[in-house]
């Protein structure tokens, strides 16, 4: 009789345990954002400008003029261009990929062909070398930088030839204006224009014909 009973008490117990199996749902980490790749990010931001110029088409541009102040550096962040936004975003996620000459991959990536890569985002094709890339747009002055503008580097100070170049992501202030690149030692990654290395082999800046 006791036997029955436990043997009971045991049934009804699996059951309360099926029971509440089932009705518990999986749990998700809300750390972070889910990857994506460059060639997502190319994919939605394409459907994104294919959307804007649809609006524009029926006379609905609601695109924002951009700033015309140029007296300070030290200023509000403006809204960024979606196409330059597009690039930056894309180029970022190359962050940490080594060097490779000649790559435009994740397995490596040389500086001009991350150019490349990141532009091919908003279907423009950038020429293949720093040196060809230099010449692709109006060349700026450093007080005049904008996110999205090519900065360009020598081998050493003294160089005039342009042998490396670097993509800018974000004006801070007259001290700290941001690239990205791929360099030779430390893979894809961001730097302080103004940093003492980089201003004694910086050359040239342009922004390119897009």
């Amino acid at each position: 009789m006791r036997t029955a009973f436990t043997t009971s008490l045991l049934f009804i117990f699996f059951i309360l345990l099926m029971a509440s199996c089932q009705s518990s749902g999986p749990v998700f980490s809300k750390r972070g954002e889910t990857y994506k790749s460059a060639r997502e990010i190319a994919e939605e931001k394409r459907q994104e400008r294919r959307a804007r110029k649809l609006a524009r088409k029926n006379g609905n541009n609601d695109r924002p003029l951009a700033s015309k102040d140029r007296t300070s550096r030290t200023r509000v962040k403006r809204n960024l261009d979606k196409d330059i936004e597009t690039v930056i975003e894309t180029a970022r996620s190359y962050t940490g990929v080594p060097y490779r000459w000649g790559g435009t991959t994740r397995v490596g990536m040389d500086c001009s062909g991350l150019l490349c890569t990141s532009f091919e985002s908003i279907d423009v094709k950038l020429p293949r070398t720093s040196d060809e890339q230099s010449r692709f747009g109006k060349e700026v002055r450093v007080k005049d930088l904008q996110e999205g503008d090519l900065v360009f580097f020598g081998a050493n100070r003294n160089s005039r030839q342009i042998t490396h170049v670097g993509m800018v992501t974000e004006v801070i202030d007259d001290n700290n204006i941001r690239f990205i690149h791929a360099s030779t030692s430390l893979g894809v990654i961001e730097n302080n224009l103004f940093a003492e290395h980089y201003q004694k082999i910086f050359i040239k800046a342009v922004r390119p014909s897009i």
